[in-house]
């Protein structure tokens, strides 16, 4: 299993985790919005994850790649979502 792969089933795992747990603490709103908002970026880390995952397989050429990625970029800071907070070690 390459890099890539490995970073996409980590934050796929996260994302089920997130899931999971937020079911689990109903009755407090501080840690839903914390886990809330980790979901988003996890979310938002694999939409570009799964774009890169389609130029790696060949399902998308470069240039489509790079404007792709460019305009999700573009609509992800628009509405806030990046930067992306930097994870901790």
């Amino acid at each position: 299993m390459d890099a890539h792969q490995r970073l996409a089933k980590r934050v796929a795992e996260e994302q089920d985790d997130i899931l999971g747990t937020i079911q689990l603490i109903d009755g407090d709103p501080r840690l839903q919005g914390r886990l809330y908002e980790q979901l988003v970026d996890l979310l938002v880390e694999g939409m570009f994850l799964d774009l890169r995952e389609e130029y790696l397989d060949g399902t998308m050429g470069r240039d489509e790649y790079v404007s792709t990625l460019s305009d999700l970029a573009d609509r992800c800071r628009r509405a806030g979502l990046l930067p992306l907070p930097s994870r901790q070690p």
